[in-house]
This record gives structure tokens, C-alpha cells and sequence, in this order.
């Protein structure tokens, strides 16, 4: 059974026969395993993710599947999304010695949201459920994702430049695969100084719908943050202690947050925050701000005008105030 979502119907509409942008949420599905058990992308998340298209009628799969039962112990996880029956996936499986997840596809609803138009073909997707790699074709390809993915989602201090590198070896990598590299259609630099700060609606911990022109008349210091980013976690201590020192200088601090509210409310009472944290879905509204990464800061004046350019990282977003 498949599964659609507004992430997987909004990923189909918003880039028509080009693939999913490196940056962009991966669309969520949920099928069925080969023990008939529904599953969903959710379930294969936390780690990095090699997501690929395969068919039990496709040659080219039939070569590759003996290669799926040698990925080195400890590689990154891989799930094919297949057609074919369960019987066919459930021999080959055993007589390749398979390391890898299977779901079964009945059509072809998944791969269409993927943009993927063969098999096999493959993304690699981040911890935190982005496309982190452009579409590899083939199965070389495809198994190249493999070492990318160990690169992928480590918990170091992330800058400008630790960002711009990631993508860059991220793209690399497709081409020394002979894949041809689209360019992406996202913006992912940031706004820059001087931008009107895109408004939107948000539940805070309460489930109070709070907006972003509700803060008008305060200099804001708005937080993209993450519950399981380690660095976020690093940085959350400070500010609160930037609220408490600059409250009297018209200083709002204001953190969007992604997970759910029992993990963030756990978060905010271990370092006695005070200042709202609000829920978004995915990155809705991390896109709206053009940056997909935590933790990241805006400076917004008191006209709702972004004060000066983007900061990656707890150095850049503290130097802000």
C-alpha cells in the first residue's frame, strides 16, 4: 500500500522530470515488507540511507543483486523500494546473502515521486530524511552512494564552509560515477541582509498557534534547530543566557525546532529555556529561509527585516548579538 503525503505530492508537482534537489525532504511512503509487514521511510531514518529502485524483471538488477550480498560489514544501510513478488525477492535474497531491506512497490507511485525512470537507480538520503546525493543511474552508481553515505551526518561543528563542502563532495561523487549532475532549482544560501523575513504560523510547545509578526517591535534572534543535532544541543545553554542578559535591550530569542513535542520539551526543561520554541513539519519552513541545516540563525530587526546575513553554526549565530 502506498502511502501519500503533501511532501510526496508537493515533490511531484514542484521539479516535473527533473530529479529531487539535494537539500529537499525525501518523500515519505509506507509498503509492505517481504514479511508483509507495512513499513515506511520514518522506520530507516537516523542514519544515513542508500534508497534504491529496483525490479526483479530489470537485467541490470539481476547483475547487481550478488553485489548487494558483499557490502562491507558495518556499510551504510540500503533499502530497495522493488517490483516484483515476494517469492522472487525472498530467493534472491537468500541466494545472494542479501544485507539490505526490501519494500515492495505494486506500481509505480514511489519511483514517480522520486523521479526515477529506471532501475536501477538510487539517492542517498541524511539522518534527517534530505536528499543528500543527485540521482545515481545504473549500479555502479548506485553502490558509489555506499561509500558516500559514510560521510554523511557526522556530528562535528558545522559551518559556511563544512556546508558548501558537504554538497560539493556530494555532487563529486555523482560525477566520478559518470552521473550528469543537474543543477538544482532550490535556493539553499540563506537570505540576505536586508530580505523582509518570510512570516509564518507555528504551534509552540503548548499548541498556541504563534506567528511570526506577533514579535514585530523586538530585535529577534530566530533559531533553526534540531531536538538530535548534536551542536544545537551545544548551543541552546547560550542562548537562553543571551535572553536573560538582553531581554532589557528589546532582545527576543525564538527557536523553530523539527521532532515532537515530548523530545523538545525534554531539550528546553534540561537547559531551563524560557524563550518559545515552535514546531515545524520537516523543513516547511527552513525552505521558506532558503537553508537546510541546523543549527542556523537570522538577526531580524524590529521591522521584521532580516539584519544582516545567515550564520551556520553556535560561533556565527552567537555573533550575532
Amino acid at each position: 500500500r502506498w502511502s501519500p503525503d503533501r511532501n510526496l505530492l508537493a515533490a511531484r508537482e514542484s521539479l516535473p522530470g527533473q530529479a529531487l534537489a539535494i537539500g529537499t525532504p525525501a518523500p515519505t511512503f509506507a509498503l509492505r515488507d517481504l514479511g508483509g509487514r507495512e513499513r515506511n521511510l520514518d522506520e530507516f531514518l537516523g542514519k544515513p540511507l542508500v534508497l534504491t529502485f529496483f525490479s526483479t524483471t530489470c537485467g541490470f538488477c539481476q547483475q547487481m543483486a550478488p553485489r548487494l550480498g558483499q557490502l562491507p560489514t558495518g556499510a551504510p544501510r540500503m533499502l530497495l523500494v522493488s517490483r516484483g513478488d515476494a517469492d522472487e525477492h525472498l530467493k534472491l535474497a537468500a541466494d545472494n546473502k542479501w544485507r539490505c531491506d526490501v519494500l515492495l512497490e505494486p506500481g509505480n507511485e514511489v519511483m514517480s515521486a522520486y523521479h526515477a525512470s529506471g532501475t536501477p537507480t538510487g539517492y542517498l538520503i541524511d539522518a534527517d530524511g534530505r536528499i543528500a546525493s543527485d540521482i545515481a543511474i545504473g549500479s555502479d552508481a548506485v553502490l558509489a552512494l555506499v561509500d558516500t553515505a559514510a560521510g554523511v551526518g557526522d556530528g562535528n561543528e558545522l559551518t559556511a564552509e563544512a556546508l558548501r563542502n558537504k554538497e560539493a563532495a556530494a555532487v563529486q561523487k555523482a560525477r566520478d560515477a559518470g552521473l550528469a549532475v543537474r543543477p538544482s532549482t532550490l535556493h539553499r544560501d540563506g537570505l540576505p541582509a536586508g530580505t523582509p523575513a518570510p512570516d509564518f504560523t507555528l504551534p509552540d510547545l503548548r499548541g498556541a498557534q504563534r506567528r511570526l509578526a506577533d514579535f514585530r517591535n523586538k530585535r529577534l534572534l530566530l533559531i533553526f534547530s534540531d531536538p538530535h543535532c548534536g551542536p544545537c544541543d551545544a548551543l541552546v545553554s547560550d542562548l537562553q543566557r543571551l535572553q536573560q542578559d538582553h531581554s532589557s535591550n528589546n532582545l527576543q530569542v525564538l527557536m523553530i525546532s523539527r521532532g515532537d513535542v515530548k523530545e523538545n520539551e525534554e531539550k528546553a526543561q534540561q537547559h531551563g529555556v524560557t524563550f518559545p520554541i515552535l514546531l515545524q513539519n520537516r523543513w516547511e519552513v527552513s525552505k521558506e529561509y532558503a537553508m537546510f541545516a541546523t543549527p542556523v540563525g537570522y538577526l531580524i530587526d524590529e521591522k521584521g527585516v532580516i539584519a544582516k546575513d545567515v550564520a551556520i553554526g553556535k560561533s556565527a549565530i552567537l555573533s550575532l548579538v
